[in-house]
């Protein structure tokens, strides 16, 4: 049986409580790939890997688990966690930074 895969919004923040703010499909696949990333000086959003050097260390956090009533394609699923992303980033303020392009 295949496990389920958690769609949200998430943060890795450091202890100033700076953070960087995104959403995933797969959250946990997410939080893996970047925390690798991270770890070998190799991820691709350089302010995300400044802040990690900087800091010495992330936390990875899930704000918000997404569980959809039904079955929804790409694009609505993306929107919805968008949408959810962006109450978020208000939530926490000045100290947050999107991960995801403004669209």
């Amino acid at each position: 049986m295949r496990a389920q895969l958690i769609a949200g919004v998430y943060r890795l923040y450091d202890g100033c409580g700076r953070s960087f703010v995104g959403f995933s499909r797969n959250v946990e696949g997410t939080r893996k790939r970047l925390m690798f990333e991270l770890a070998l000086n190799a991820c691709s959003y350089k302010p995300l890997q400044e802040l990690y050097n900087e800091s010495g260390g992330l936390t990875f956090e899930l704000l918000e688990e997404f569980s959809p009533e039904s079955e929804l394609d790409d694009v609505v699923m993306d929107a919805q966690l968008r949408a959810r992303l962006y109450r978020w980033c208000g939530e926490l303020g000045d100290k947050a930074v999107q991960i995801q392009r403004p669209i």
